[in-house]
């Protein structure tokens, strides 16, 4: 692969999960410390609450908030505020589709303690979701 940026032989690769969608990235050596000499800690975004940041509610918490709470809030800043239930609604599916992909990657890594502690934050929310 070539690196994103410049065009020479990549040396870094990365696959993430943007939003749902995979995305791969290169970056050769040069341009990986330039980008990384460059980037914007999450904690400096515009725009983003520190209530969104808070640490200490779960397991997975630095994660849940940047794929889960972060892009919903993102979403409100250019579309506007949603219905505090419709809020609730979206925010419970996006946090029950990241928590089964957790749940796939324990169950694929064979960390089964990992697993059932993922499977009952997954009945627990959707419980939640049924009772309302």
């Amino acid at each position: 692969m070539r690196c994103m940026k410049c065009g020479q032989k990549a040396s870094y690769f990365y696959q993430i999960d943007f939003d749902g969608v995979e995305k791969k990235i290169s970056y050769c050596k040069k341009c990986v410390v330039e980008v990384l000499r460059n980037s914007v800690p999450l904690r400096k975004i515009a725009g983003v609450p520190d209530e969104t940041l808070k640490k200490g509610r779960h397991v997975f918490e630095d994660e849940m908030a940047v794929f889960v709470e972060i892009p919903v809030y993102v979403m409100e800043q250019m579309f506007g505020k949603w219905h505090p239930q419709e809020r609730e609604v979206l925010l419970n599916e996006r946090k029950i589709a990241f928590l089964e992909r957790k749940l796939k990657e324990a169950i694929k890594n064979e960390d089964y303690r990992k697993a059932s502690r993922l499977k009952q934050l997954i009945t627990q929310i959707k419980r939640k979701m049924d009772v309302k």
